[in-house]
């Protein structure tokens, strides 16, 4: 009987051991997966990780049964080309550049299959890292409709839909044997265009 007693106990124990690790291992996986946007979501959940977990869950759930299909090695580089083209356009108009910019990588999202709506969302479990500047650029380009806004600020804005850009094309080229990887565009730099009017190039 008392063999029988202790082998309960040690069931019992193990069982509630498990029931301590998997959550913090799960969260683990997620922190892990999501980055930035772990912190984010659970801040908008006003900190109940649970509610914010099982949200981030539903993420990876709806990006697997989405129809995620890498862009053909063409359109990987007329992208590329594009891209390089609106950052020259940077110089003389950057508002819109990023505007112009922003819509090449709306298109390229549409055409690989990520939805309209929830888009950030969906971008978050593959590109989590890129999508504080991501969500950042948004909203400066919003502010664009209405008021003006700093050459600089700007600037921030581009670089953060161009990586994520790059980023996005990457990862699709990667999954294509026959595709190429787009190269990396070269570090921002600075330019100054006119005496009383500073502008700044990306290159």
């Amino acid at each position: 009987m008392s063999v029988l007693i202790a082998s309960v106990v040690v069931v019992l124990a193990v069982a509630a051991g498990l029931a301590v690790a998997l959550p913090r291992l799960t969260t683990h996986r997620l922190q892990q997966r999501f980055g930035p946007e772990y912190d984010r979501t659970v801040r908008t959940h006003d900190g109940r990780t649970r509610e914010a977990e099982q949200e981030l869950v539903e993420r990876l759930r709806l990006v697997r049964r989405l129809n995620l299909t890498p862009l053909p090695r063409r359109r990987v580089e007329e992208t590329t080309a594009r891209l390089g083209t609106l950052q020259e356009l940077f110089v003389d108009d950057p508002a819109r550049a990023l505007d112009e910019t922003s819509a090449l990588l709306d298109a390229a999202l549409d055409e690989i299959g990520y939805p309209t709506q929830g888009r950030a969302g969906a971008l978050s479990v593959d590109h989590g890292a890129r999508l504080p500047a991501y969500r950042s650029a948004q909203r400066v380009l919003e502010r664009t409709r209405s008021e003006q806004v700093g050459t600089e600020e700007l600037r921030t804005a581009l670089l953060g839909v161009r990586d994520m850009i790059v980023e996005v094309v990457r990862a699709g080229a990667g999954r294509r044997p026959e595709g190429s990887t787009p190269p990396a565009p070269a570090a921002p730099s600075r330019r100054a265009q006119r005496p009383t009017v500073p502008r700044q190039a990306i290159r």
